[in-house]
């Protein structure tokens, strides 16, 4: 991994250029400016502009990913933290909730700890009790982790429904995601970071309300199903990569490579799919060479299968209807444990 990381540096695979800089600046202010125009023309417009400005989430959401990621350069560097801080009012969360844990999860993805005799998540991805129960391993520490007796009812209840309920759960994710970013960063004193998330929800809100052609009413709802649409997009991607594959005690793994190869997969690439999944169906070389510009991730599978493979551990690619067949799979395991 040594060599390609190289290799690929030498390639200059690593580097944003600035002309895709520059459109992704346009892009990050010309989408919602557009999606909001077409609000205000009313009708089949006004719907076009519900999905345009559902597929610009998950967009400013991989902007957000790549900054975090240092793509652009140091994320605390002058132009990183501008970006940032635009990213977080044209999406409604933020990087500080966001960085900790994607960190956490990029060291150890699907990894747990041994606790009490609990297997006890590491990975704050598959730690969703009491609303989703990701793998039958978990189903002890959904039982133990929570202490009142609404959260005790909630992981009793809700796995048993989780199959169910699981694409409505994606749905409203990106509402999860804002308060926990907006908490977050009050509580670390991001002052200027929350008030930008909840600029995101007052000022979209607000501008719904007025440019609609109808009652105020029409404008918020339009606004909340965007918002919906966008986080079952944004968590439908996310999910593919390393949901139904091992969850496991991070002391049994072997090093950092085991880790990744144990819990992480690909689905198929080409121009469409890596547009809409930000290159993130190329999730393997991501977690290898994370600081690597996305849009050349697919130009590593290929060297990264065969050096996987020559060291012994497994490289998995799934075809999208697998991969969300073994995800199902999964989480229906969990709801009968």
């Amino acid at each position: 991994m040594a060599i390609l990381k190289t290799q690929a540096r030498e390639k200059g695979y690593f580097n944003v250029p600035v002309w895709e800089q520059a459109f992704r600046c346009v892009e990050l202010v010309a989408a919602p400016a557009l999606a909001f125009y077409l609000l205000s023309q009313g009708g089949w417009l006004a719907v076009a502009g519900c999905v345009l400005l559902a597929v610009h989430y998950p967009r400013t959401a991989y902007l957000g990913h790549d900054l975090a990621h240092n793509h652009w350069g140091p994320r605390d560097d002058a132009k990183p933290t501008l970006m940032l801080r635009a990213v977080s009012l044209f999406q409604g969360f933020g990087a500080t909730w966001w960085v900790e844990k994607h960190e956490l999860h990029h060291s150890f993805p699907n990894a747990c700890r041994m606790k009490d005799g609990v297997l006890t998540p590491i990975d704050g991805d598959i730690d969703s009790v009491p609303w989703i129960v990701w793998d039958k391993s978990l189903v002890k520490y959904n039982d133990t982790a929570r202490k009142t007796t609404f959260e005790k009812l909630l992981a009793h209840i809700m796995p048993r429904f989780q199959v169910p309920l699981f694409f409505p759960l994606l749905s409203i994710a990106r509402f999860n995601w804002s308060w926990q970013s907006i908490e977050t960063a009050a509580r670390k004193e991001r002052n200027i970071e929350a008030a930008l998330c909840v600029a995101h929800w007052v000022v979209g809100m607000t501008l719904a309300g007025m440019l609609t052609p109808g009652a105020a009413w029409t404008g918020w709802l339009w606004f909340l199903t965007a918002q919906l649409f966008g986080g079952f997009i944004l968590a439908f991607v996310f999910v593919l990569n390393h949901t139904g594959m091992e969850v496991y005690d991070a002391n049994e793994a072997q090093g950092f490579y085991d880790r990744q190869a144990r819990s992480t997969r690909n689905t198929p690439s080409s121009v469409v799919l890596d547009w809409m999944t930000g290159g993130l169906n190329s999730q393997i070389e991501h977690h290898m060479f994370p600081t690597m510009a996305r849009r050349n991730l697919p130009k590593m599978r290929e060297a990264t299968r065969r050096a996987m493979v020559e060291c012994g551990y497994a490289y998995e690619e799934l075809k999208n209807g697998e991969a969300m067949r073994a995800v199902m799979g999964a989480l229906s395991e969990a709801a009968r444990a």
